[in-house]
């Protein structure tokens, strides 16, 4: 369990102790919530149960979140994976990407959904990746188009309602080019 994948500008690995403090200032940006569901209250000292969890999740189906690093910097700008979700209507795998603000509007989030979604569908030998997001976060359904999945429409997931949902599956997704 150590997972490493690398685009022209990033580096995708497991986490890391080290990752505490980063992981916990992205969390902690006010708009690091805005559009994600309701949870416990992020704290340092979750962080050790946190990756604990994603170790275990590594270990057992061979994905989890990762944090993702800048390339030339080796500065932790925020994270990318996927995990099994079951919303009641069979397993699932999502893809997730959340990213410190200062690294918005870079490709980040793009770039490493592309890297996730090749390992997925090649290596780690998935059929089907979906991802979600609130209707009004433009910028991960941009993301989402972007690295090629395709529109599936309205779902709830998370206890959230009408949720816009992607897909990309092994049978006919291709990296776009460019």
């Amino acid at each position: 369990m150590n997972t490493r994948l690398e685009t022209p500008r990033l580096v995708i690995r497991t986490f890391e102790a080290r990752d505490a403090d980063p992981w916990f200032t992205m969390v902690s940006e006010p708009e690091f919530g805005r559009f994600l569901p309701a949870g416990p209250p992020r704290t340092l000292d979750s962080f050790q149960g946190v990756i604990e969890a994603r170790h275990e999740m590594e270990r057992e189906v061979g994905y989890a979140m990762w944090a993702v690093d800048e390339k030339a910097t080796g500065a932790f700008v925020g994270q990318c994976g996927i995990r099994p979700v079951d919303e009641g209507n069979g397993p699932e795998v999502d893809l997730a990407y959340h990213f410190r603000k200062a690294s918005w509007n870079k490709g980040y989030a793009t770039e490493a959904a592309l890297a996730v979604l090749a390992h997925a569908l090649g290596p780690i030998g998935l059929d089907r990746v979906m991802a979600v997001a609130l209707p009004q976060n433009v910028g991960s359904w941009r993301v989402m188009e972007k690295a090629g999945m395709r529109y599936q429409g309205r779902v709830d997931y998370f206890g959230l309602p009408g949720l816009v949902k992607y897909l990309a599956e092994r049978s006919w997704w291709t990296p776009p080019p460019g």
